[in-house]
């Protein structure tokens, strides 16, 4: 159900349902009363059931073929119904902190498509946002913020109260959960600490890094404060994800590339056990995710390091070379490359099948190796579907 209203009269009572809201008026000759009750969304839609979700399945050891399949961005401007969405907000953070856009937006690409999980529509600056760093989306430039420049901007007081800021998300993966069928997985993520401090220290997007990685080297104490803040800011948004419904959990590690080999167990494979940890001292049993981007070969580290259940892999990595190197215990998560999905035809197909041949005797989840991009043709999509799950040519 959409944000359209609803009206119907009880006793002298009407009910509006807008979004999320049921508003009861009661009237007399001489007043009228409104009453407003903020009630999670698509609860009517719940599927009754157990959950027997492929994804989740693949995630705690079955091997399946076909193998699940979802897009990371799955829910983006290559779809038209996206687009009509989005131009209803006045920006991108107002965007992800309206429930039940973000409901729709999210549901879009599994009603279209019909993938095997949907991933929460929401970003991974919405943790900086909460710490009051000026997020802000330009467009043409991507995303801004006030960068730090000492390393105390940021106190344990506001990590704290990031969960009120919040709490918007936390009603979107409520109401999503409802709306989605028992056999569709719901996805939480945020970004890993790294990747989150180069864009409090940068200020925005970087091509080099230079600054975060400059602290890195002349202000070692301060930096390693500063990743224990941020460790610590990324298990609340989580702990809020997974309380509100999240059935698996993803940490977006977009930058590790840029982390020197010898500081990567520091900076990229602690923080994640640091997170696991406190999520498990936590009561939460969700499987995690982990997507190191750009770190080739050091994923062996990462994945015998930490403590996650699967591992992203991006485009680069040669995908014989992880079935047979990374460790049998962890579902394998890629990788096709983004733009092989812009050309589509015959030089897409041969790419699904060489993934999908490689990945033949392992849990393997398959997806791009990075984001879906818009200029990316819908019926491109629905082929390679075909293509995974052996239905088309």
């Amino acid at each position: 159900m959409t944000a359209a209203q609803k009206q119907v009269e009880l006793a002298g009572c009407f009910v509006d349902k807008v979004g999320t809201t049921l508003r009861l008026q009661f009237s007399t000759a001489s007043t009228t009363l409104y009453i407003l009750y903020i009630y999670p969304i698509y609860m009517e839609e719940r599927q009754s059931g157990p959950m027997t979700s492929l994804f989740l399945d693949t995630l705690s050891g079955q091997n399946s073929a076909p193998p699940p399949i979802w897009l990371m961005r799955q829910a983006g401007r290559y779809l038209e119904e996206y687009r009509k969405v989005r131009a209803s907000e006045p920006d991108f953070i107002s965007f992800c902190l309206n429930p039940d856009k973000a409901i729709e937006v999210t549901l879009q690409p599994i009603d279209r498509f019909g993938f095997d999980a949907a991933i929460i529509f929401s970003d991974i600056l919405m943790v900086p946002w909460a710490l009051d760093r000026n997020v802000r989306f330009v467009t043409g430039e991507g995303p801004k913020l006030n960068p730090m420049e000492h390393g105390n901007e940021i106190t344990e007081s506001a990590i704290a109260s990031m969960a009120s800021r919040l709490e918007n998300v936390g009603q979107a993966i409520s109401g999503c959960r409802a709306a989605l069928a028992h056999d569709k997985a719901l996805i939480g993520f945020a970004g890993a600490p790294w990747t989150i401090i180069t864009y409090l220290l940068e200020g925005g997007s970087s091509r080099d890094f230079a600054i975060a990685r400059r602290w890195m080297w002349e202000n070692e104490t301060r930096f390693d404060h500063l990743l224990s803040l941020v460790s610590d800011a990324t298990v609340e948004f989580l702990d809020l994800q997974a309380r509100a419904g999240a059935d698996a959990l993803m940490l977006f590690d977009s930058w590790a590339s840029a982390v020197p080999a010898h500081l990567r167990k520091k900076v990229v494979i602690d923080p994640v056990n640091h997170i696991v940890g406190a999520l498990r001292a936590r009561g939460h049993r969700q499987p995690v995710i982990g997507f190191p981007k750009g770190i080739g070969e050091g994923l062996i580290a990462y994945c015998n390091e930490t403590d996650i259940d699967g591992v992203g892999l991006d485009h680069g990595v040669d995908i014989r070379w992880a079935s047979s190197s990374l460790p049998d215990h962890l579902t394998l998560q890629g990788n096709l490359d983004p733009l092989s999905l812009i050309a589509g035809g015959a030089s897409m197909h041969r790419a699904i099948d060489e993934i999908l041949e490689a990945m033949a005797t392992r849990r393997h989840i398959f997806n791009l190796g990075h984001g879906i991009t818009p200029e990316t043709p819908v019926a491109h999509v629905h082929d390679m579907l075909a293509r995974v799950r052996g239905t088309g040519g």
